[in-house]
């Protein structure tokens, strides 16, 4: 496979109902023959499973793949689908972009051609779609979980760098090098929590980040589904990680170029903004 292709990651728990538009729209949206759709599916009992194999004998034109697997854990297991899914694409293609997407349509695929530019034009390592970047935007989504997600996010940038916005949203491009970063290390958290848990990990590394302003669709999610327990494991995790991206945290190899080949000044001068 060639090192253009771009390995796009679905990880998918009872999506029967979207699945199929997702893949059309996906379809619409990539050139042909430059893509590989590699769906990972976490026991889905409700047909999911069926209409993805019925899609791929069908439609020849778009290249899918499909890996189940079954949680071992309660709640939302979608940080290991897809690092399952990136590890699948690392092992399996020469692909130079990984793109991870949520499979039930709150991520736009008309917005994939602005992530890919980033990575391959303007040379990030990392490209996020976000909905607080200048040009993003949330509909279809309750007040309280806009408002929990605003928190949250305010939360993890002064916790990390505020230089990224959204930490939360899983609509994100990597070059093969962050992938290989992300996938030379298990896990601490499966949790949707492993968002901010990789991005950490990238930063750590000094991976260049670039976001652009996306649309959010909310699904009609609401507080009822949140429960107290899952906030308070997951303040605990917001903490953990940005501890260990603080004690981790790789020096600049480019700052230490200039410490080494410049003569003596103010340390202020040296001072990077980040990312």
């Amino acid at each position: 496979m060639r090192r253009n292709l771009s390995w796009i990651v679905l990880p998918t728990l009872n999506e029967a109902e979207n699945i199929v538009g997702m893949l059309d729209g996906i379809g619409r949206a990539m050139p042909a023959g430059d893509y590989v759709i590699c769906i990972v599916d976490d026991g889905s009992r409700d047909g999911t499973v069926e209409r993805v194999r019925a899609f791929i004998r069908e439609r020849k034109d778009v290249h899918v793949e499909l890996l189940q697997r079954q949680k071992t854990h309660r709640g939302s297991q979608r940080g290991i689908a897809v690092w399952t899914g990136l590890q699948r694409g690392l092992q399996q293609s020469a692909a130079g972009v990984f793109i991870e997407m949520d499979a039930d349509l709150s991520h736009r695929p008309e917005e994939l051609d602005t992530g890919l530019r980033l990575l391959r034009e303007e040379g990030y390592n990392v490209a996020i779609a976000s909905k607080y970047s200048a040009g993003g935007r949330v509909v279809n989504r309750p007040w309280g979980r806009r408002a929990l997600s605003f928190v949250a996010n305010t939360a993890v940038r002064a916790l990390i760098t505020p230089a990224i916005t959204d930490y939360s949203n899983g609509y994100r491009f990597y070059d093969r090098r962050s992938v290989e970063i992300i996938c030379g290390r298990p896990l601490r958290y499966g949790s949707p929590i492993y968002l901010t848990e990789v991005l950490s990990l990238l930063l750590a590394h000094h991976m260049r980040v670039g976001e652009f302003g996306s649309t959010y669709v909310g699904r009609g999610e609401g507080l009822s589904k949140l429960r107290m327990i899952d906030l308070v494991k997951a303040a605990i995790a917001v903490v953990d990680i940005a501890a260990r991206f603080h004690l981790q945290r790789r020096p600049d190899p480019e700052h230490v170029a200039r410490r080494r080949n410049q003569p003596k000044r103010d340390a202020s001068a040296d001072t990077r903004a980040g990312t």
